[in-house]
């Protein structure tokens, strides 16, 4: 269903009917005017919860106090493009570097230095960028709100180091910082002469600072006309103080986001323009990091080509932001709302426009978070897996490797480490198949892959990933999230480990063809982005969450299309592990098509034809042996269809359920003895597929 986004009185019956509990439940607590008193009563009745919240909602008066920073801002930009710089890097990660990235691909002007986002600890990454650079010519951006971020401040110590070589005498007049007062940044810039420092509001949440100096410094240098920017971001604002939910786009965003999450929707999928593509990934930040905790999460689905209705679950909620005419995407959103998919559409009037995105979105992430009983304002999970890195690091430190688990198989193409949580009952990993299955069958319905990747961002390697997401969505069903580390540690990381127990995660890892001393520490680049992606493996593994880690060999992107050609081999129905040790009997399954008939004879007339189509029990394999006393999820996958059915010792046909790209029928109660297994798969055009039977033994 299409759900209205212009605020006309007759659309809101319609939004409201779709949001209708959280709406009443955000009416009731009087959301708007609290927000604006800053009462952090909203989210929570905790002492100390309510501190915090209230030293973090500085967010809400941005639009305002940065307009009188707007003519600074642009002089200082204006000033850098005078001094001859050409390049400008911003060194930061989550907050102060995903709002930057957005700014920088909807605004960059050839006239301005080129902005570089730099939130990586992969040396073939950072050796990329510095490829491009004049070092003489480049203004290099130490952001953090902290002050003593790692990767950062790993990357000051490395271009520092370069620019003193380069023969560059003041070397920190190539050098602003942005951080908030007292930090150690900030004595860091005084004592190194840097060009400046921007001091932002401390009551300015990372992940809410997008209309801060965090944003505005580096939109300005890149060319972006910041006050445009604020100017429509007070617009929103203004519109935000409305009471009535239906009134209120920011509100009213969250209401709808919170209601889907309650019906099962939680798979929040962004459908951008291309002018901001980006914008997707600083969403998936704010909103995965601030909704998923205490069980409870959103999880953001960014960057995902539109696909037919049928290939969804029904766990999507699609939000469109349209920025000028698409017919692409409205043929395409329509057929998802035609399907009854929720659709909603936000409608962006120009580039300038984004500012208000930024807020829209702030405010609906903490209209949110009060809905589903949530403090949006914490990220109590995140500093588990900083601490099990600085760990690893400690034994890099001291001259040696990182202490692992040994790989649970491994060949020339990868080594494959797989969490407790994944080995439950026996389970072992002996093979390809082995690892792959344990994708497809270690899923649910209504469940998500995360896929991880501590990789460079190479032409090839990027596009492998594109693909290697795609396959795992299609053959799996399931929403596939795509992130790079340690970027998405300040990001969805903590959603991974404090949302729901609703995901199986992929952690791509490789080892460094050419790696980068960091200076001052007795460690490498490639030694720190191992060292995080260790320790995310710990931090979720110690949440009992399912984990495989996927060492690549190199070349990377012949290896990434291998486990896409892997992922379909065995996402394909009949595809199982040992799919090549069946029978002769099981792999010559004919495909008999039985045409439905309204003759009245006791014995129907059958057409049999053989037809590229089929249907195949999939589980139990032929002659397994299945326990007595349990519920067994028989498997069986087919080509098209509208349903499918089993029957079980010639027993009357039952209906089977459609999850994650397969049909299945939960089978209990079954004696000891054997089995007779035969699944019915209905024909778009009326007739029946019957399946070879498949054989079984309960013991």
């Amino acid at each position: 269903m299409s759900i209205p986004n212009e605020p006309a009185a007759a659309a809101a019956p319609a939004r409201a009917g779709l949001c209708a509990g959280p709406a009443e439940k955000l009416s009731g607590l009087n959301f708007a005017a609290r927000l604006w008193k800053k009462d952090a009563g909203l989210w929570t009745t905790d002492p100390a919860a309510k501190k915090q919240i209230s030293g973090a909602l500085g967010w809400l008066d941005l639009p305002a106090k940065m307009l009188a920073e707007a003519a600074e801002i642009t002089a200082f930009a204006e000033s850098v493009r005078a001094d001859g710089f050409t390049h400008a890097v911003l060194l930061g990660m989550g907050g102060s570097s995903l709002a930057p990235e957005v700014l920088k691909s909807v605004f960059q002007n050839p006239k301005y230095p080129r902005l570089h986002v730099l939130d990586t600890t992969d040396p073939a990454w950072i050796s990329a960028v510095n490829s491009l650079l004049d070092l003489k010519r480049t203004l290099f951006i130490f952001a953090s709100k902290s002050g003593g971020t790692i990767e950062p401040s790993s990357q000051f110590k490395y271009f520092w180091g370069l620019l003193k070589k380069a023969g560059v005498k003041r070397p920190g007049e190539n050098f602003i910082a942005i951080t908030d007062a007292g930090t150690g940044l900030e004595k860091l810039a005084r004592e190194k002469n840097f060009l400046r420092t921007f001091l932002n509001p401390s009551d300015v949440g990372g992940r809410f600072s997008a209309l801060s100096y965090f944003g505005l410094v580096p939109a300005a240098l890149c060319g972006a006309d910041v006050r445009k920017l604020l100017e429509s971001a007070a617009q929103m604002a203004e519109r935000c103080r409305a009471p009535r939910i239906e009134d209120n786009p920011g509100a009213l965003l969250g209401a709808l986001i919170a209601a889907q999450a309650g019906a099962g929707r939680d798979k929040l999928t962004l459908v951008m323009p291309e002018k901001f593509r980006d914008l997707g990934l600083w969403v998936e930040q704010l909103v995965a990091e601030s909704t998923g905790k205490e069980g409870k999460g959103v999880v953001p689905v960014c960057q995902e080509p539109l696909m037919d209705p049928d290939k969804y679950q029904a766990d999507r909620f699609f939000v469109r932001t349209a920025l000028g005419p698409d017919a692409a995407c409205d043929a395409g959103l329509s057929r998802l709302s035609a399907a009854g998919h929720p659709v909603y559409t936000i409608t962006a009037a120009d580039a300038s426009g984004l500012g208000a995105e930024f807020f829209r979105w702030e405010v609906a992430t903490a209209a949110a978070g009060a809905a589903l009983g949530i403090n949006p304002f914490d990220q109590p999970d995140v500093q588990a897996a900083k601490a099990l890195t600085l760990e690893a690091l400690k034994q890099y430190r001291a001259g040696g490797r990182a202490k692992g688990p040994r790989p649970d198989f491994s060949t020339n193409r990868v080594a494959v480490f797989a969490s407790k949580a994944l080995k439950t009952g026996g389970a072992e990993i002996k093979s390809y198949d082995d690892v792959f299955w344990t994708v497809f069958s270690g899923l649910k319905e209504k469940e998500y892959i995360g896929l991880l990747a501590y990789l460079p961002n190479a032409p090839l390697v990027e596009e492998g990933l594109k693909k290697l997401r795609a396959a795992l969505t299609v053959y799996t069903s399931s929403a596939c999230t795509l992130a790079y580390g340690p970027r998405y540690l300040h990001s969805s990381g903590q959603l991974h480990k404090g949302g729901p127990d609703n995901a199986l995660f992929l952690i791509l890892t490789n080892q460094a063809e050419k790696d980068i001393m960091i200076p001052g520490e007795k460690y490498t680049f490639w030694q720190l982005e191992t060292a995080q992606a260790l320790g995310d493996f710990e931090a979720l593994d110690a949440k009992n969450r399912r984990i495989l880690r996927l060492h690549l060999k190199h070349p990377l992107d012949r290896s990434l299309a291998y486990l896409s050609e892997r992922i379909a081999k065995v996402g394909r129905p009949g595809g199982e592990p040992q799919a090549e040790a069946k029978t002769a009997e099981e792999r010559e399954m004919p495909k008999i098509a039985v045409k439905k008939t309204t003759t009245t004879s006791k014995t129907a007339k059958t057409k049999l034809t053989t037809t590229e189509e089929y249907v195949v029990v999939d589980h139990p394999r032929n002659l397994e042996n299945v326990t007595t006393g349990t519920t067994y999820a028989v498997r069986i996958g087919t080509s098209c269809c509208t349903g499918v059915d089993i029957s079980i010792n010639d027993q009357p046909w039952q209906p089977c359920r459609h999850a994650v790209g397969y049909w299945w029928f939960d089978w209990t109660n079954f004696p000891a003895g054997t089995h007779q297994l035969v699944a019915r798969m209905h024909k778009p055009n009326g007739e029946y597929l019957i399946s070879k039977r498949r054989r079984c033994k309960a013991a």
